[in-house]
């Protein structure tokens, strides 16, 4: 009984614990959003990064972050919080257009290579949700598929059988999906690795050296996709396929 009683406490501290946590970082993040409204954007900047040190993250915050640091014309950061805020909500409409209008001030003008209808589309559905999400969506499916099998396999009426056939059906496609994208974005999250230039013009070289043959010049607020590092300097790939060196003091890693 007595291990019991202790185990309830430490559960009972535990819980507290995270729950008032969670009313600080509430509170700050309030305090930090009342110091942007009015105009002190330095300072709220400081208490969303507070936040973040106490290792809490939220599209909502890098959000408005990424909107602080447009307000004092960091470009660098600010299209870096807003690719972080995209990372965790994929398809919010806020931060995709205040993202493509800070792209729109940026010096590099870089088109990128036309992506195949069939497979944009796969990809569009694919950042419908965060694979975390999907994962979870995944798991409420295959509970549905056992539940309806079990219907299924245990009913006695054909109307019933025929009904629940179907829903089993259309449950295992959905099931399926979600797992396959889910898989899809994870594979993405984990592969593929992407930075922002926060140097105001950064050489693009064939080799990782200075010595080397300068390709172009590069700007800041440039999101290239990371490919290998080099000690000091890491490969790139460009929106267009081009591939280049750049030394790793320029970039700020997502």
């Amino acid at each position: 009984m007595k291990k019991i009683i202790i185990l309830l406490n430490i559960v009972w501290v535990f819980s507290t614990s995270i729950l008032l946590a969670q009313v600080n970082i509430n509170n700050i993040f309030n305090d930090a959003n009342e110091l942007y409204n009015q105009g002190k954007h330095s300072e709220a900047i400081n208490y969303y990064k507070e936040i973040i040190n106490n290792d809490f993250h939220s599209a909502e915050l890098y959000y408005n972050l990424a909107n602080a640091y447009y307000k004092l014309d960091s470009i660098p950061s600010s299209v870096y919080y807003y690719e972080k805020a995209l990372q965790l909500n994929p398809n919010d409409k806020d931060i995709i257009d205040n993202l493509n209008l800070v792209n729109n001030t940026l010096l590099d003008e870089i088109d990128p290579i036309t992506t195949p209808l069939i497979k944009s589309m796969l990809n569009s559905l694919s950042n419908i949700f965060y694979f975390e999400t999907w994962g979870y969506i995944s798991i409420v499916f295959s509970f549905l598929v056992i539940a309806l099998f079990l219907s299924y396999y245990f009913a006695s009426d054909s109307r019933i059988k025929r009904i629940t056939f179907v829903l089993l059906c259309m449950s295992s496609i959905f099931m399926l999906a979600s797992l396959i994208n889910g898989n899809k974005g994870y594979d993405n999250y984990i592969n593929n690795e992407y930075a922002i230039i926060y140097s105001y013009e950064t050489n693009l070289k064939t080799e990782p050296n200075n010595k080397s043959e300068t390709l172009f010049l590069l700007h800041e607020g440039a999101k290239v996709q990371v490919i290998e590092n080099y000690n000091n300097w890491i490969k790139i790939r460009l929106v267009n396929g081009q591939t280049g060196f750049i030394q790793l003091i320029d970039v700020k890693i997502l």
